[in-house]
């Protein structure tokens, strides 16, 4: 038996060894099981995120519509207000120029207009006829703004002045509106 039992420790492997064998199988058996659960998580993840872009992209895209429509209703809103202001005729001009073309020694008392037929009948009174010549000159020369001049009547009163009344016809591009309209003064030329 002694032979026998020297043999059996001859093969027999040592008992650590066994126990690290198992302990290595264990610890990768566990490591597979720990990386199939997170490629699991990351294959949910991914999913969840696929998910919320495709929640988020119908958003945009409804989000961008509401956007559109409130652009469109803006641009109408503009192109409804440049039309009113297109089509608005504004007289103010006509003062700005007679002001500004206006001979020192030229009193105007009477101003009638006629926006429509583009028409203007201004009654006034000069020192004399000179003056009145000059002043029908000064509107001539403003061909932007008068097509014609028509001196109606003028005469002498007892103070000597020249009483007069002149129709001016107008050019319709006065009574539009410009942003700071510069009308130039005719009697500095």
């Amino acid at each position: 038996m002694s032979l026998n039992l020297s043999h059996l420790l001859k093969n027999k492997e040592p008992l650590w060894i066994n126990v690290i064998f198992y302990l290595l199988c264990s610890l990768l058996i566990v490591i597979l099981f720990i990386y199939s659960i997170l490629i699991l998580k990351v294959y949910l993840q991914n999913q969840k995120t696929d998910e919320m872009n495709k929640r988020m992209s119908a958003y945009e895209i409804n989000r961008q519509k509401i956007d559109e429509k409130k652009v469109l209703y803006y641009r109408k809103k503009i192109n409804d207000f440049d039309l009113v202001v297109n089509n608005h005729k504004i007289s103010s001009n006509i003062f700005i120029f007679i002001e500004k073309n206006t001979l020192p020694n030229i009193w105007f008392s009477g101003f009638d207009m006629s926006q429509s037929a583009n028409n203007i009948k201004l009654s006034g009174q000069s020192e004399n006829m000179e003056t009145l010549s000059r002043q029908v000159q000064i509107f001539e020369r403003s061909k932007d703004y008068i097509k014609n001049i028509t001196v109606l009547n003028s005469q002498v009163d007892i103070m000597g002045k020249i009483g007069f009344t002149l129709d001016l016809r107008l050019n319709p591009e006065i009574f539009t509106y410009k942003p700071s309209i510069q009308l130039e003064n005719d009697f500095d030329k």
